[in-house]
């Protein structure tokens, strides 16, 4: 363990939980853009539309679509600084040795090709176990692992895939309803994906303001490796 105070989370934890909700609502603002776009451009085929409206409609998907990145850049960085600290915090009741991943993969796991599909997952997971009240008297790696986190992962790489998706279809110039419709799908499975994560923000920090007052009442009592 170390000695070292707690870091407050909660404060970077509302700050992530609005940006996640709020690239959510991008999503729905660019499915909706896009669907604007396609019908412009399909008017523009049949002979009844105009160069202004395609310029328009242009205009207003960049006018959504950049502000998006932006603010998506925002929220990711913003809720890999919360669970760096979560990361941290979870060494003041359990020793670095019982985690899978190293601390500085709470931050580099994101970024790493191949290993971000599962790496940030067991992170998680295992900061949710150090804070878990019920197992407290039980090696970290013998607790019991959490469903909803799995619920959460999931929504996240389909939200992941979903993008990604989106940016090669419109790359390849394929079909223009083929590429709104995905932009919906990505929509939702994106409001899904951001719920879960808010949910999961609120849960483990209450968590650790839970374990927190055990540092001033005494000590904690944890796991010993090799013990």
């Amino acid at each position: 363990m170390i000695t070292e105070p707690f870091r407050p989370v909660r404060g970077i934890g509302i700050a992530a939980s609005v940006l996640i909700g709020l690239t959510a609502v991008h999503a729905v603002a660019d499915a909706i853009t896009t669907q604007t776009f396609v019908k412009v451009v399909q008017d523009q085929i049949d002979g009844i539309g105009t160069m202004d409206d395609l310029e328009a409609a242009n205009n207003l998907n960049l006018a959504v679509s950049i502000p998006g990145v932006l603010v998506t850049i925002a929220a990711g960085v913003t809720f890999i600084v919360w669970i760096y600290r979560s990361r941290r915090n979870a060494e003041r009741v359990t020793y670095a040795s019982e985690h899978r991943r190293g601390r500085g993969w709470a931050i580099g796991s994101w970024i790493t090709p191949i290993v971000a599909l599962w790496f940030p997952f067991q992170i998680v997971q295992d900061v949710w176990r150090s804070f878990d009240p019920a197992q407290q008297d039980r090696p970290l790696q013998a607790r019991d692992k959490n469903g909803f986190l799995a619920i959460w992962w999931t929504a996240f790489l389909l939200m992941s895939w979903g993008n990604r998706v989106v940016t090669r279809l419109w790359l390849r110039d394929t079909d223009m309803a083929t590429v709104a419709t995905w932009t919906w799908v990505t929509a939702v499975v994106t409001i899904v994906a951001a719920a879960l994560a808010v949910v999961l923000i609120k849960r483990l920090t209450d968590l650790q303001d839970v374990t927190r007052p055990q540092e001033f009442s005494g000590p904690v009592q944890v796991h010993v490796p090799g013990a």
